[in-house]
């Protein structure tokens, strides 16, 4: 258990790194001074206010990495396998057509595509600089707020009781559909995520630019490229006055600007993160498109899968191993441990239940948590994409047999 402890320290470890490059400029370059105004050497954005604008950006910010365009090889660097995109704006990109880089959008787009497969939505608890505020936050809330915690945690209760008594619903009525395969990949907690997917979509084929960018709050806290672009694109639609255009042109470089930062978009990182305050991990668990997108990819995962063995699970059953059942103990191991794997997940996967592991972030609290030991990390196993299959074998199946017997 001490062993296992560790993992979470890697955790967060990598949770800081990555918040540390996302969010804070590490590329930053004391500026010099042109003709034009300040100039820098690397990558910039100059900061305003969309409702109070300056006639000039009083401040300027350099960019670095971001999880919209991750470059392996210097900005603005787009040769195959040397810039990695966030697969949602890459699609919104690619709809609007509005892409000066097709193919290398395309590559990009495949690549990190193939990289979420191999390591499934590792992004979401390991790197994704939202979910490390976020998790921050709930820590935060769960020992100075005992109130709040508290009524978080009844939600808690009552989301568990419901995959409860699903499962059991499916145990006593095995009945198939033919969504099945789709709702086994879609979750109650994501489809509010996947709605949100669709209609972002949807709005960038009819307004033309990358309209969930303008309000993302991972591209607006990290100035991602998508984000910016999108609000250029914006506030061409409406009228305003965009930064690189005239009469601003001559304040800086154009050939290394991007922008504008609008501060007050800043509001939409917050609201991310204080949604947390009605539920743990609310944005991320049931509202980012983001995280919707990495999930139904990561259904094609076969790496890294915990796995929980019945016989050593003491909501399961009692354990083979266990020397108190003699005596009757099981209701008092049980009531301790009331699924600790699936109160410490953080996307409430049901173990115990069979749930499906596309939505599983890595993170390893189930594995962290379980006293009993009932729960390994399998090297590989089949994606969760592999029971769709089987679901409609058995769809047939049963639509034949229900055949036969009205015949």
């Amino acid at each position: 258990m001490r062993r296992r402890i560790y993992i979470r320290y890697l955790r967060w470890a990598s949770k800081l790194a990555f918040l540390l490059l996302f969010l804070i400029p590490l590329s930053y370059v004391p500026s010099g001074q042109s003709p034009y105004g300040p100039v820098f050497p690397s990558p910039y954005t100059g900061v305003t206010s969309a409702i109070f604008p300056p006639s000039v950006p009083n401040y300027y910010l350099p960019l670095a990495q971001s999880p919209c365009s991750v470059w392996v090889d210097g900005w603005c660097n787009t040769y195959a396998g040397l810039w990695l995109v966030e697969p949602l704006g890459a699609m919104q990109a690619l709809i609007t057509e509005k892409v000066g880089l097709l193919i290398d959008t395309l590559i990009a787009l495949v690549v990190i595509i193939l990289i979420i497969v191999l390591v499934g939505a590792m992004f979401c608890s390991w790197a994704c600089p939202i979910g490390t505020v976020v998790d921050s936050f709930d820590r935060f809330v769960e020992r100075f707020l005992p109130k709040i915690e508290a009524k978080r945690a009844k939600i808690v209760d009552k989301n568990l009781q419901a995959a409860l008594q699903d499962a059991e619903a499916k145990k006593a009525t095995p009945t198939v559909c033919i969504a099945c395969p789709i709702t086994r990949l879609i979750t109650k907690n994501g489809v509010v995520a996947t709605a949100v997917l669709a209609g972002s979509l949807g709005a960038a084929s009819i307004m033309g630019f990358n309209a969930f960018c303008l309000v993302c709050p991972i591209g607006i806290a990290s100035r991602g490229l998508f984000q910016l672009k999108a609000t250029t694109y914006a506030t061409k639609a409406v009228g305003g006055k965009v930064l690189s255009a005239p009469p601003y042109s001559n304040a800086v470089n154009p050939a290394i600007y991007a922008g504008p930062f609008y501060l007050e978009l800043l509001i939409f990182p917050v609201i991310a993160v204080l949604v947390s305050l009605k539920e743990r991990r609310f944005w991320c668990n049931k509202l980012c498109p983001v995280g919707a997108v990495i999930n139904l990819t990561a259904s094609l995962n076969p790496f890294i899968k915990p796995n929980m063995h019945p016989e050593k699970c003491i909501m399961n059953g009692c354990p083979s191993d266990c020397q108190d059942n003699r005596i009757g103990y099981c209701t008092a191991c049980r009531k301790e441990d009331n699924y600790k794997c699936q109160r410490n997940c953080p996307p409430q996967i049901n173990l115990v239940g069979n749930g499906s592991l596309n939505r599983c972030t890595k993170c390893m609290e189930c594995y962290i948590a379980c006293d009993q030991g009932a729960i390994e990390i399998r090297p590989h196993a089949k994606p969760d994409i592999f029971r769709v299959p089987v679901f409609i074998r058995r769809f047939n199946a049963r639509r034949k047999s229900k055949v036969k017997a009205a015949a």
